[in-house]
């Protein structure tokens, strides 16, 4: 009996050794929804959608770090204070991308986007008619929220649904995907 239980043992330690070895992951298309390609674990860490992906990853944990930054016009570092761009632009340079400065500016670097298309780690921007105004970071998103980290005038670095809020939901104008942004 005990041989039994040493072999079942022995037995189910290689497998659990062996399995993750062999985990793949897929890359789709989300336009047409198909798969492009997929590769092990390894391999996938090496392509540009998984360098984004980190790429994405790192502009939001950035921008969390800095929750509760005052608030201060033009600012964009932590020590002095960070504007609703200033904190994108200190996130972004902060992972070697360099942005525009400004949400005017952001607004026009890249393609525009439907918000509700967009994913974490893409940029939101919000204003009255078309007039752009402030701009935040995608944390995350689920069919009724929309989670935001932006820094606002009155309460600095902060994340929120920006889907509650009478203030922010009616001003939400347009997203611009980060990938467009660092290709």
């Amino acid at each position: 009996m005990q041989i039994i239980k040493c072999i079942c043992l022995i037995a189910g330690l290689m497998v659990l050794s062996t399995g993750c070895s062999n985990v793949r992951k897929a890359v789709y298309d989300k336009k047409n929804r198909s798969e492009l390609a997929s590769a092990s674990k390894n391999t996938y860490a090496r392509t540009p959608a998984a360098k984004e992906a980190t790429v994405r990853s790192n502009l939001i944990s950035t921008a969390s770090q800095n929750l509760g930054t005052k608030y201060t016009y033009g600012g964009i570092s932590p020590k002095e204070g960070f504007d609703c761009s200033g904190l994108v632009y200190y996130a972004a340079k902060s992972n070697q991308i360099t942005l525009p400065r400004s949400s005017r500016t952001l607004a026009e670097a890249g393609p525009h986007i439907n918000w509700k298309s967009a994913e974490p780690g893409d940029l939101i921007f919000f204003g009255e008619g078309k007039k752009v105004n402030h701009v935040g970071i995608i944390e995350r998103k689920k069919s009724n929220e929309l989670w935001v980290i932006h820094s606002t005038s009155s309460r600095g670095v902060i994340s929120e649904d920006v889907l509650k809020s009478s203030y922010w939901s009616k001003r939400i104008l347009f997203a611009i995907d980060f990938g467009s942004l660092i290709q």
